[in-house]
């Protein structure tokens, strides 16, 4: 299973897979017809910017960054620089106020990734944490983001404190975990990847999106996947 896992991993023909798959869930979710003008009223070049289409890309570029970043590569870094970007614009543009003020945090983590990884053994994740150094640094990291987290979302949600706000602070906390442990290029990012997508698979099949609970499935098993191959090179 392990080798079958590894192979689903860094196989390109996944990658089809996997963009497809999300392609498909984006344009069943009606994105790709709309344009600028349907959100906002900047005036009559609006209509000819695609934001669907340019919202379908996106998801697109973020399978392909979780995809290359399983496999060790730096442009998965460099593609979710990109897909941060392109997600904030969206958000401010659909008025999502709460996840536009994470996004600069975002950018500065892949910034900080690009660099870290550069500097790193190329095809290697770094020496994992030990010990009681572990417990206490990922601890801190966590603690840390989940602060973060439920304080950037208190403010974008005006202080409400619907269902929403609760399952939104826990996944972007999950995914700020993730990424900073991605910044350090540390294997145990992919169990927190995992928890994560475990989590949204959840909500997408409590909402009754069952493509978006085929999505999540994907990214699941992409995880555990991932977990494989980088596990492996920790003990090269």
């Amino acid at each position: 299973m392990k080798k079958v896992l590894k192979f689903f991993a860094t196989s390109k023909y996944a990658d089809v897979v996997g963009v497809a798959l999300v392609v498909t869930v984006a344009i069943m979710s009606g994105y790709l017809s709309t344009n600028l003008a349907n959100y906002v009223n900047w005036g009559p070049w609006t209509k000819f910017v695609p934001l669907g289409i340019i919202s379908v890309v996106n998801v697109g570029l973020s399978m392909m960054s979780t995809r290359l970043t399983g496999r060790l590569s730096n442009i998965g870094n460099v593609l979710g620089i990109i897909n941060t970007v392109l997600s904030g614009a969206i958000d401010y543009i659909l008025g999502n106020k709460a996840a536009i003020i994470t996004y600069p945090v975002t950018f500065l983590i892949y910034t900080f990734a690009i660099k870290r990884w550069q500097e790193s053994e190329k095809g290697k994740a770094n020496k994992p944490l030990t010990g009681n150094k572990a417990l206490v640094g990922i601890g801190l990291i966590t603690i840390g983001t989940f602060i973060f987290s439920f304080s950037t979302n208190y403010i974008g949600y005006g202080g409400d404190t619907n269902p929403l706000f609760w399952v939104t602070s826990i996944v972007f906390g999950l995914s700020l975990t993730a990424n900073i442990l991605n910044a350090l290029k540390l294997t145990v990012q992919w169990q927190f990847w995992l928890f994560y997508n475990i989590v949204q698979m959840v909500k997408a099949f409590i909402q009754g999106n069952f493509a978006n609970v085929g999505k999540y499935i994907f990214y699941v098993i992409n995880s555990i996947a991932a977990l494989f191959v980088w596990q492996d090179t920790d003990k090269e």
